[in-house]
């Protein structure tokens, strides 16, 4: 079941900007947060949940509208919090089912295909967990109105990787601020630094890009032949950045990647909250 709204407000100036829409994904459960919703925690200086807090910094750059893809578990809380209208803002939900034969779901892929029905215009897909930073957002806007999806911001290794433990991530290579490929590597910490692995420069990817609708017909045709490749992978996933990946190297189509100075606050681990809570002003709140 979508909730669907057709309102749609100004805010400010935005009148002037081109419209967007939002799609955030959230329809995850956190094992390493004793599966509570890390969109939803309080990490704001008033209170304020994560996605709150990610809704209206997207909402003074001409945001129309947020569509929050959600699994059943997830969407009794996000929708609370959220509700069918957030500051003006009209809220769709959207739905991602797993299979049953699946340990977690099928990727991010997946989820974002779970809102093609309702997306109608330039859009910017981000996770829930994740606040991305005044810089960063302001130029995806600005490369949305040059035309140029899609994009993504890259943001500097060191400034992704967390004070302590290890985590995943998608190094950027990129030729004349155009993508080459997204590289998945695992398990980093601040000590391949240390000890030279990296020089902490590198771009990566922290799942945040720019779309048009018409990337949609590409992305089904890829997770069908993904699917019939892996008919009973029970934990698997195909992920955004390997469809970027697969979209140049199958279509000459390219992604814009811009540097981005700011240093994006996550939530991967329960230690991160204070951290996130703390350093707001690194992402301008």
């Amino acid at each position: 079941m979508n909730h669907i709204f057709d309102r749609k407000l100004s805010h400010g100036n935005n009148k002037e900007r081109t419209p967007f829409s939002a799609v955030y994904l959230a329809a995850g459960l956190s094992s390493r947060f004793g599966y509570r919703i890390k969109c939803l925690q309080e990490v704001g200086r008033l209170g304020e949940t994560l996605l709150e807090l990610s809704i209206r910094q997207l909402a003074k750059y001409g945001l129309s509208d947020v569509i929050i893809v959600v699994s059943r578990s997830t969407y009794p809380k996000v929708h609370l919090v959220a509700g069918d209208i957030f500051q003006g803002i009209p809220v769709t939900y959207c739905f991602q089912e797993t299979p049953s034969y699946r340990k977690k779901p099928l990727g991010t892929v997946h989820a974002l295909l779970c809102a093609k029905d309702v997306v109608d215009k330039a859009f910017i897909v981000l996770n829930g967990d994740t606040l991305y930073g005044e810089h960063a957002i302001s130029n995806m806007v600005h490369h949305i109105q040059l035309n140029e999806i899609p994009c993504m911001p890259g943001y500097r290794l060191i400034d992704v990787l967390p004070r302590e433990g290890k985590v995943n991530r998608a190094i950027v290579n990129t030729q004349h601020d155009w993508l080459v490929n997204i590289v998945e590597q695992y398990d980093i910490s601040m000590e391949d630094i240390r000890n030279g692995l990296y020089t902490g420069n590198e771009l990566t990817s922290m799942n945040i890009f720019a779309f048009r609708p018409d990337i949609f017909g590409f992305m089904e045709n890829k997770l069908k032949r993904w699917l019939e490749q892996n008919p009973h992978e029970p934990s698997k996933e195909y992920i955004l950045s390997t469809m970027l990946n697969d979209l140049y190297a199958e279509t000459g189509k390219r992604t814009r990647v811009f540097e981005t100075r700011n240093v994006p606050l996550e939530l991967t681990n329960p230690e991160d909250f204070g951290y996130v809570k703390n350093n707001l002003d690194l992402v301008g709140f």
